[in-house]
Order: structure tokens, then C-alpha cells, then sequence
């Protein structure tokens, strides 16, 4: 196996909207530059790239851009391209999301950014070795309200569910050169890069950029962050209520240092190995929506006159709701993709939106040891993001996840989306490739 990594910058001009928290609050200041990292993996069978991105997300059209320019500058197979959004919410609009949408221009320059690191870093290939590893963290918290204390849509219905499901694994993939020196680090963990809010005008990575800034100086080596299923998981900044609250620049970088320490110390104490075998898999899913709300329930939204930004956002929805009803364009399903994708040791899966930390559990459960792999990482937010998809439990509960739909550009809310996520895992993992 050999590797190569290479890294850009993709900071936006000041004055930007951060995208994440329905706000119009122009950034006014940078605290830790956005950045494109990228490492192509390379052997007898074929390579493959892992693109990762600051950014909210992407659209599965963005990502196909991206894959078919590398494809064309670098001959790696599109379907063997991942391109990974680490979810911040201090970066700039990247989807039609929360009343904005992106800048063409800063489109173009993140395409351009990615295709020119998988260029470089095909460029500085090397023989590697490869050691698998996890330790842990534990800053994150389940953010869904205790069963029965909310119901309805509640919205706002975010508390510190301290007996909620949660994974503080902080999992680690070492690649070391011939010398014996790590060449990179790909680290996974599954928390909402919150920790900051975008309303503080501050353009960030959050905790997982700080976090690989620290892995990089301690270990020498690029540093690449693989978010799991945090869908309904946040960084546990309290206020003296014990509600969430945005961080003070001190409390991000405890959490960046928390998840960087276990990182550095789990990768130091790591033996690697030879590793071949770069597979990968593309499967197409569709999501189903629910059927739209009655038409009273529509009205009394559309009705709704407060002047804040939700109610504004809500009576959009509303509006666009009602106007698909009565043009008998009510849509049934919304069309996405998974990829699985080999390294060596590792699969990957990938989820085309914001996965709950339950489905992340259940992708890994049918994941029967058999793949050819030493170990499987459920992966968020990568190639495309549908928004929230929560459990059968979740939806009767009601709550944020399930509903955010409305904000997130999506006319109906989704029902049965675990089911979906994993009939594509099962075809993903499907004639399991054998072990190197």
C-alpha cells in the first residue's frame, strides 16, 4: 500500500453568514482558518481518495463535481472517492439551508481545492504500514429530552440527556512510512461541532479542526477528522442552569485538546503493518417522506405572524407545502447514495446526511466481523446531506431532529429512514470482500 496526503485552504472572506443556526449574523473575525485535506491511497488493485472538507455539508451533485475532476487530473474511480464535511456551523452557506444558500464562486473554490490536494497528494505517494486503535472522549452528549417530556414538534427541545445513548470512542487509523514515522492519522468520533455557535460571528473548524491542528503538531503528520452518527449528539457546554450554551474560546479548545490527546496518545501507542486491498461499493437509496400535515395545520402556520426567524422560516415551509398539495407535486421519496469504501484494515460507511448516534450502533451490528476488515466506522455527513435521519422512536417522540425537516429545505419529514440507511448498508456489504 502506498499514500499521500496534501492540504489547502478554503477561509472565506470575512463578512460571510455563517451557515448552522437560522442566524444573519455577518462573521466578523477568524479564529482557526477552514481547510481541504486529502489523502489517496494507492496499490496493485487500484486507489482510492478521502477528501475532507470544513464545511456544513455538501450536495451529492458538489460531490460528484468533485469526483469527476479527480477522476479526469488523477484516473481514480469516482465511486472510490469520499469526500467527508466535518458539519461545522462557522463556516460559510454551502446548501439551501436555514434561509441561505451557497456562493457559486466559493463553490468553484473548494472544487478546485480538493481536485489540486488529490493531485498533489497522488504526487507524494509512499510505501506505508497501517494500525488500527481507539481511546476515548468525553465531551460528547445525547442531546434529545428525556422520553415524554416533550411532544409535538418542539423544536426547541434540546437538553443534556445524561442516561441517552452516546459513543466516546475516538477511533484511530495510524499510517506510518517505511520509517516508521506517521504520515497521517484519520480519526473518527461522533459529536456536533457545536461546540461554538455560528451567532458568535467567528469563522471555525470547531473542536474537529483545532483538534487535528493539535494531532498534527504532536505527531508530525497530516491529521484527517471522519465524523460518526452525531445526529442527536452535542459537545456538553453547560450554562449555570444546566442548558446547552455556546463555549467561550477556552472551553473549545478543552474540548479540541480532550479529543487531540486521546488521539495523539492512542496513535503513539499503535504497532503498524503491511495492508493491501483497496476496495470500494456505491449504493443508490431512497428515503421516503410522510404524507404532508392536514390542511388546518398548514393554515395556522401560514397564519402565524411572529416576527423571528423561525416563525419566518416556518411560514415558508408552510407556503411551499401547501402550494405542492394543491399542484399534486407532493414528493415521495428523496434519492441519495452510500459508498463503502476499503482501506486495508479499515471500511468505511458512509451516510448522505445526519445520522443518530442509534442508526450509527445499528450499521456496525449488521456488520458481522466477515467484511474483510478488521474494523467498520460509520460515517456522517459524506458525498451528499439529506438532513436529519432519526429512528421510529425518535418520530413518535417528536422533537428536533425529526422536525427540522422544515429548515432544512425538505417539504415533508422522512419516515422509515433507518430502514432505508440500512437496506443500503446490507447491498453495500454484500458479497464481503475477502481479507487481504
Amino acid at each position: 500500500m502506498k499514500a499521500g496526503t496534501a492540504s489547502a485552504d478554503i477561509t472565506p472572506p470575512l463578512g460571510v453568514v455563517p451557515q448552522g443556526h437560522g442566524t444573519a449574523i455577518p462573521s466578523h473575525s477568524v479564529l482557526a482558518p477552514l481547510e481541504v485535506r486529502c489523502i489517496v491511497f494507492e496499490d496493485s488493485g487500484g486507489a482510492a481518495a478521502i477528501i475532507t472538507l470544513d464545511v456544513i455539508g455538501t450536495t451529492l451533485e458538489l460531490t460528484q463535481r468533485i469526483r469527476r475532476l479527480i477522476h479526469d487530473a488523477c484516473g481514480i474511480t469516482a465511486d472510490a472517492i469520499l469526500v467527508a464535511s466535518s458539519h461545522t456551523h462557522c463556516g460559510p452557506p454551502m446548501l439551501p439551508l436555514a434561509g441561505l444558500g451557497p456562493d457559486s464562486d466559493y463553490l468553484q473554490r473548494i472544487v478546485d481545492a480538493a481536485v489540486d490536494c488529490a493531485v498533489v497528494a497522488q504526487q507524494n505517494l509512499q510505501p506505508v504500514t497501517m494500525g488500527l486503535g481507539a481511546g476515548s472522549a468525553h465531551f460528547n452528549i445525547n442531546r434529545r429530552p428525556i422520553s415524554g417530556k416533550y411532544t409535538g414538534d418542539a423544536l426547541g427541545a434540546l437538553e443534556a440527556n445524561f442516561g441517552g445513548i452516546v459513543d466516546r470512542r475516538a477511533r484511530v487509523l495510524r499510517i506510518d512510512n517505511e520509517a516508521g514515522e506517521p504520515v497521517a492519522v484519520l480519526f473518527h468520533f461522533s459529536c456536533h461541532p457545536t461546540t461554538l455557535g455560528g451567532t458568535e460571528g467567528f469563522i471555525s473548524p470547531d473542536y474537529p479542526g483545532l483538534a487535528r491542528s493539535g494531532i498534527e503538531q504532536a505527531l508530525g503528520c497530516r491529521a484527517l477528522f471522519l465524523s460518526g452518527c452525531s445526529g442527536n449528539i452535542r459537545p456538553r457546554i453547560l450554562d449555570e442552569k444546566g442548558e446547552f450554551a455556546p463555549a467561550t474560546e477556552s472551553q473549545l479548545r478543552a474540548v479540541a485538546d480532550e479529543l487531540a490527546s486521546t488521539v495523539v496518545a492512542t496513535a503513539r501507542a499503535l504497532r503498524t503493518e503491511a495492508a493491501a486491498g483497496i476496495h470500494h461499493r456505491v449504493a443508490d437509496i431512497a428515503v421516503p417522506f410522510a404524507a404532508p400535515l392536514a390542511p388546518a395545520e398548514l393554515e395556522a402556520y401560514i397564519a402565524d405572524e411572529s416576527d423571528t426567524a423561525m416563525a419566518r422560516l416556518t411560514r415558508h415551509w408552510a407556503i411551499g407545502v401547501q402550494a405542492a398539495v394543491e399542484a399534486d407535486k407532493v414528493p415521495t421519496a428523496e434519492s441519495s447514495q452510500m459508498q463503502m469504501l476499503k482501506i486495508g484494515p479499515l471500511t468505511m460507511v458512509t451516510i448522505p446526511g445526519e445520522p443518530v448516534q442509534e442508526i450509527g450502533h445499528a450499521i456496525e451490528a449488521e456488520w458481522d466481523g466477515t467484511a474483510g476488515c478488521e474494523e467498520l466506522w460509520p460515517c456522517g455527513y459524506c458525498n451528499d446531506l439529506i438532513g436529519y435521519l432519526t429512528t421510529a422512536r425518535h418520530h413518535v417522540e417528536g422533537g428536533y431532529e425529526p422536525n427540522a425537516y422544515r429548515h432544512s429545505n425538505r417539504l415533508l419529514p422522512f419516515k422509515d429512514e433507518e430502514d432505508a440507511v440500512l437496506d443500503g448498508v446490507r447491498r453495500l456489504l454484500e458479497n464481503r470482500v475477502p481479507a487481504a
